[in-house]
């Protein structure tokens, strides 16, 4: 430093690094001293780096997740311990060496081979009668077992299941057509609703195979479908003479036809009390006459008695009351339609319009077809093992009231014969009902699924959105469903409200939450990190929406889980099903649709009672 300033630096590098060279202990001291010059950069670089940084754990592979921390003091949920899954959920082993599983698999074999020729085949053995496995239901996953057998979980409880899958998410070829396999296995009945007919065309030789009794409710190919009179019922409680259980089962499906009010009680039961009273008109009256015993019938009887009379005469359905009222004076009728008889003649106008709006469905002369008998009866489902497929067409939702009113016919008459047989049916029964969000709002449905598995009867109910519950039944009621259904599978949802409450349902867990904060002076610089517990939800809801094929997520009374249930093609049940490519299963379906009988068209029998109060 001089007075006229700095002085250059100049260090001579060349004659430091010879000085270095020249002594063997201060080049020992240098290589040290860098040494520990770099052991303290790379130290301070991976503290820098790892301190606000959480370790991650692998939940599926495109989602990772902070590893749990602390002693659950934010939350305590966690995963299913990949290990326990053997005690969490029921589970079979198909084993390749089990005498009907090795039938099972020639018998696909076989038909594969029939199909690419373009043949239709039928294994006309029924390799059994016993069942397979002890229990089935609602199959959540795989793993395999060696290079030959399976390891299927599922859920074995008298439970009911939500299934949660949006539209082309793979509901059906990753749950729905293991779960008729393994029900059928064990011998179970099953009702299942079929939009597009893939599940019977898929499953029913293999049932068939499994000893089960197989109908086809089919409203997209009505000649094809089995009979089923919606009034069977009642016909039953009658020709027994069980006259109030024949009364409780009319005012059921009056109930499922008309629906809750949506303004004035007034109308809605007006509406009802004609639809109930002539429903015992024409199944009372025609007790000799079984084919006049259906809903076309009592369409007809309304529209034709209930037609306005010429000026100053009487109402043919009036003149018919009084004359039952003097012939039977305890005619099961004269009760029901007590309602509408106090209401104004303008008023019960409206009353036969709305009925005849309600019954117009079974104008359809295809729909007559099919109701106009019955090839079963509801309690025969309770009794010996059982499938009926309601197909449906995926265009339109016109038959979904029908197939929600079949529901709850058979649902009313099993529970009538599990209450004469000790409370529970000799077979259980399981609804599977796919496209749930589009069916008639089912009248006391809660009720059903609070009750119905002590009665061994399941419910598991496929929609594409929570929302779907919602609107149908309401926000307080659909949360009673919800909780009524113990099991969730969660596939896909495009739906960011479903994904919030799933992602609620899985709860909370304790984690770590790290902060770095710094500052700096002119000359100076400081800096923290802190680490904190924090509470975190088990899945957020952008994760939740991540859940892709294979993956499931499961949630039931033990911890959550993620489950692997692959497409159907890597199951053996695609071998017992004789299934193969997607050109191949076309064809099939093609072939077996095309095998199925077609029934002639039967003209509508009318009952024609009002052919004699005609002037």
């Amino acid at each position: 430093m001089t007075g006229q300033g700095i002085l250059p630096f100049n260090v001579p590098l060349k004659e430091v690094f010879d000085a270095v060279l020249v002594s063997e202990n201060t080049f020992h001291m240098y290589l040290l001293s860098l040494a520990f010059a770099l052991f303290m950069a790379v130290a301070f670089f991976i503290g820098q780096s790892k301190t606000y940084k959480s370790e991650l754990i692998s939940i599926t592979p495109d989602i990772q997740t902070p590893r749990p921390a602390g002693q659950n003091q934010h939350g305590s949920a966690r995963w299913l311990d990949p290990n326990k899954k053997d005690r969490a959920f029921d589970y079979v082993v198909i084993r390749k060496n089990n005498p009907f599983i090795q039938f099972s698999l020639r018998s696909g074999k076989e038909e594969r081979r029939q199909i690419k020729k373009g043949n239709y085949w039928v294994e006309k053995t029924i390799m059994e009668n016993k069942k397979t496995f002890k229990m089935g239901g609602l199959v959540l996953g795989k793993e395999r077992q060696g290079l030959r057998n399976e390891k299927i979980y599922f859920i074995g409880e008298d439970v009911h299941g939500l299934i949660i899958g949006a539209t082309r998410c793979g509901k059906g070829r990753t749950v729905i057509l293991q779960t008729i396999g393994l029900l059928a296995m064990a011998r179970e009945s099953q009702i299942v609703s079929d939009p597009k007919g893939e599940n019977y065309d898929y499953t029913a030789p293999f049932l068939r195979k499994c000893g089960i009794d197989v109908f086809a409710l089919d409203f997209k190919d009505s000649l094809k479908s089995n009979h089923y009179n919606f009034l069977q019922s009642i016909i039953d409680a009658v020709e027994t003479k069980n006259m109030s259980q024949a009364i409780d089962y009319v005012w059921d499906i009056t109930g499922m036809l008309v629906g809750e009010p949506k303004g004035e009680k007034l109308w809605s039961n007006g509406e009802a009390s004609i639809i109930a009273s002539c429903i015992m008109i024409v199944v009372f009256e025609n007790r000799d006459n079984p084919e006049y015993q259906n809903l076309t019938n009592v369409f007809y009887f309304i529209a034709e008695m209930c037609k306005a009379p010429k000026q100053g005469d009487e109402m043919m359905l009036a003149k018919y009351m009084k004359k039952l009222k003097v012939e039977n004076p305890t005619h099961p009728a004269l009760g029901l339609v007590a309602i509408s008889d106090i209401a104004p003649s303008k008023t019960r106008g409206s009353f036969y319009t709305s009925a005849l709006t309600t019954l117009r469905l079974f104008t359809n002369p295809l729909i007559y077809e099919m109701t106009r008998k019955s090839d079963f009866r509801p309690k025969d489902i309770g009794s010996r093992p059982t499938a009926v497929f309601m197909i449906l067409p995926d265009g339109k939702t016109t038959y979904y009231s029908l197939a929600a009113l079949f529901c709850t016919q058979v649902y009313s008459a099993l529970s009538d014969f599990a209450d004469k047989l000790g409370g529970r049916l000799p077979v259980r029964v399981n609804y599977e009902l796919d496209e749930f969000g589009n069916f008639t709002k089912i009248p006391e449905f809660a009720t059903q699924l609070s009750v119905g598995g002590g009665r061994g009867i399941r419910f598991n109910l496929l929609v594409q959105s929570l929302a779907q519950l919602d609107e149908k039944y309401g926000r307080e009621i659909a949360r009673i469903i919800r909780s009524n259904c113990e099991t969730w599978i969660y596939l896909q949802a495009e739906d960011l409200e479903t994904q919030k409450e799933v992602s609620e349902r899985l709860g909370k867990y304790t984690t770590t939450s790290y902060s770095l904060s710094s500052s700096q002076q002119h000359y100076t610089s400081n800096s923290s990190q802190s680490v904190n517990l924090v509470g975190r939800e088990l899945l957020t809801a952008n994760e939740v929406s991540r859940i892709r094929r294979p993956y499931n997520l499961v949630t039931s009374r033990n911890d959550p889980g993620i489950m692997t249930s692959p497409d159907l093609g890597k199951w053996l049940f695609n071998d017992f099903y004789g299934l193969g490519s997607k050109e191949h299963n076309n064809k099939l379906r093609m072939i077996r649709s095309d095998a199925r009988p077609t029934h002639q068209e039967h003209g509508i029998q009318l009952w024609g009672i009002w052919k004699r109060y005609q002037i």
